[in-house]
């Protein structure tokens, strides 16, 4: 029960020998989850980093710092392009698609 199209095979049966496969493994990392879980206690709280923190927001500077702090320099000239007004980025949007389309016209 195969069919081929020209572009590869596909097999229903072996598609769904694998959508069989991935649910048991959800359902074993599932089972194997915390059994003494219980809804309104401190498994609730925020934590991060091994401090609970009470009614705090982690914004994404904090959870993203160690990628930014290394990439600084392309981050800074990022920030310097960037000015917040939406005419800006439909020009870049626009200079970008020519320079695509020409990129295909040419190479086509």
């Amino acid at each position: 029960m195969t069919l081929l199209t020209g572009h590869g095979f596909w097999n229903p049966l072996l598609w769904l020998a694998a959508a069989a496969g991935v649910t048991l493994l959800a359902l074993v990392v599932w089972s194997r989850g915390r059994r003494d879980y219980t809804r309104g206690t401190d498994g609730e709280l925020p934590f991060l980093s091994g401090e609970k923190m009470e009614g705090a927001h982690v914004g994404g500077g904090h959870l993203y710092w160690g990628f930014v702090e290394g990439l600084r320099p392309y981050v800074e000239r990022l920030r310097a392009l960037h000015s917040g007004l939406v005419n800006d980025y439909v020009g870049w949007l626009v200079v970008i698609l020519a320079v695509v389309f020409l990129i295909v016209l040419v190479g086509g």
